[in-house]
């Protein structure tokens, strides 16, 4: 379990170097005594495990600017890979005069994980027409543009974003690059989503079948059949593009609990859950990321923690 002593910590994604597996995640001060103030004063942490279990406190990897930038206000969830011997995290940015309403996608490099450059002043993607909504199309007068999850797929590199369409409906957005530098929106890869938000995506393939990962709220949740509760959830894929079965989507663990999931594979090749500990109930946010969870593919597609498995 990861615990800070003087911040909360919340939605975190990892990257494996050798035998060290390191953490970065969101974090802001208990100093500020009411922990949804943590939205709008979020950095990036970071820390460092040989066993996921364990872990070692490394200096902050990424601080919201001084000044008039993207990322002013705070910084919000993101991703982290490895090219040409490069490290590139992509995140999310929040302003000081949106205050989060609208959210843009950064990017910084690394030679080490440690000491991180943005690269550019400027986001590298943002909303935009005719498929996400902006603040001045979204029903909410929001710009909601988050979590950019990048891999490498078909000589492609590939980013999805959490985001909103023109009607209010959640989405997942969809961007391409040769180079993780330029960037080119394309169409969404889901709709008719029936969730208002679904956040913090990853694409797995966990014993030869893609899986879905994401979180949601019992709020955001409209679509039949889907259990109202305040978890991270896996559905079935086709494959790391979709289509994606969100009507199979079930939350991990089953009671849910565990928000902002990720799935790590360790050398061993289990897969693990990690995420932060939080019900939704009021008072429940405990501030800390859970210990690594193993899961394993149940026959529907589902994950299930491994000593809950069953059929």
């Amino acid at each position: 379990m990861i615990a800070l002593h003087d911040d909360w910590v919340w939605d975190s994604w990892y990257a494996q170097d050798g035998e060290d597996l390191h953490v970065f995640y969101l974090k802001a001060p208990k100093s500020l005594g009411d922990s949804d103030k943590r939205h709008h004063n979020a950095q990036v942490g970071h820390s460092v495990s040989t066993d996921g279990v364990n872990w070692t406190e490394l200096p902050d990897a990424l601080l919201r600017r001084e000044g008039e930038y993207f990322d002013s206000q705070g910084i919000w969830t993101g991703s982290v890979l490895k090219h040409n011997d490069v490290w590139h995290m992509f995140y999310t940015g929040i302003d000081k005069e949106s205050k989060g309403r609208i959210q843009r996608i950064g990017h910084a490099t690394s030679s080490d994980l440690i000491t991180w450059e943005r690269v550019g002043d400027e986001p590298i993607l943002t909303a935009s027409g005719p498929w996400y909504a902006t603040s001045e199309t979204d029903p909410k007068d929001e710009e909601p543009f988050r979590d950019p999850w990048v891999f490498f797929f078909e000589d492609q590199w590939h980013m999805l974003v959490t985001a909103r369409d023109t009607t209010g409906d959640g989405t997942m957005a969809h961007a391409v690059s040769n180079d993780l530098s330029s960037w080119e929106l394309k169409e969404p890869l889901l709709s008719n989503a029936q969730f208002d938000q679904l956040e913090v995506f990853q694409v797995v393939e966990v014993d030869g079948r893609w899986v879905l990962i994401f979180c949601a709220a019992p709020q955001d949740i409209h679509r039949p059949g889907i259990e109202k509760t305040y978890a991270t959830f896996a559905a079935p894929a086709a494959g790391p593009l979709g289509p994606f079965n969100l009507g199979a989507a079930t939350p991990i663990p089953p009671d849910g609990g565990v928000y902002a999931g990720r799935i790590v594979t360790f050398a061993d090749g289990s897969h693990n859950l990690f995420g932060f500990k939080d019900s939704g109930a009021p008072g429940e946010f405990t501030g800390t990321i859970s210990s690594p969870i193993p899961v394993e593919l149940h026959h529907n597609g589902a994950l299930r923690p491994v000593a809950q498995q069953v059929g």
